[in-house]
């Protein structure tokens, strides 16, 4: 009797275990069904609101951006509010409007890994890979995009500048000016992947003092990243798109 007992119990509160799982999996599908309801209901006001201010967003850059902001801010792509007023296409204005708020968002982002200078290559993966904007985009974006892209930005006056180190275009995205002994040092580091004092004075027959002070600034201002840590004991001055390469 105590065994029957027993496997009465537990299965008694087997039971039970499943209609409390049932119950939570029935309170997680209508909190969701009412958050869809949410969103749907924010996205058909933000619709609305495009509809009616569409020619001061057009006009207005500010405006815009901080219209796609409030979208953003409740997870709606402001993409997908357009392609809602124009039956599904996205023109060619709204598309790099849309993209170069994104270079702008992506290089505030990772400027403190970068110092405020980013591969293009680099930039149009995270693009590419933002599956959000990229379903609204319809599309994959190339350097092309991106290039024309800021090419608009740069327009209206935003600081983003174009930069090419070695043979590859960078972003620059900080007040900070490059000089040239910067640019000769960022270019030797796009090839190896790093510099060190010996290479630049072996490569460019520049004194210690004149390699320590370029590197210091571009480290200074997060650009190229120290390690001191080399079989050989010589320290080396990595360039952050390099480092994320190796990841």
């Amino acid at each position: 009797m105590p065994a029957n007992r027993g496997l009465a119990s537990f299965d008694n509160a087997s039971q039970q275990k499943h209609k409390y799982q049932d119950l939570g999996q029935q309170l997680l599908r209508e909190q969701r069904d009412k958050l869809e309801t949410q969103l749907q209901v924010f996205q058909n006001a933000l619709i609305a609101f495009k509809k009616q201010y569409n020619e001061e967003l057009a006009s207005n850059p500010q405006f815009r951006a901080e219209f796609t902001e409030i979208c953003r801010s409740f997870g709606i792509d402001s993409l997908v509010v357009s392609s809602s007023l124009n039956g599904e296409r996205i023109d060619e204005e709204e598309k790099y409007n849309q993209l170069g708020l994104r270079i702008i968002e992506l290089c505030k982002l990772t400027k403190n890994l970068n110092g405020g200078i980013i591969l293009v290559d680099e930039l149009m993966t995270l693009i590419n890979s933002d599956n959000g904007f990229n379903s609204a985009m319809k599309l994959k974006i190339n350097e092309r995009d991106i290039l024309r892209a800021l090419r608009e930005l740069r327009s209206l006056g935003d600081e983003l500048q174009l930069l090419v180190i070695g043979h590859r275009n960078y972003i620059k995205s900080t007040a900070q000016e490059i000089s040239s002994d910067q640019n000769t040092i960022l270019s030797a580091a796009d090839i190896l992947g790093y510099v060190s004092i010996g290479i630049l004075r072996d490569n460019f027959k520049w004194k210690t003092v004149r390699c320590k002070t370029n590197l210091d600034e571009l480290v200074s201002h997060g650009v190229l990243w120290v390690d001191s840590q080399g079989e050989d004991h010589e320290v080396k001055y990595w360039i952050t798109s390099w480092i994320s390469k190796q990841d």
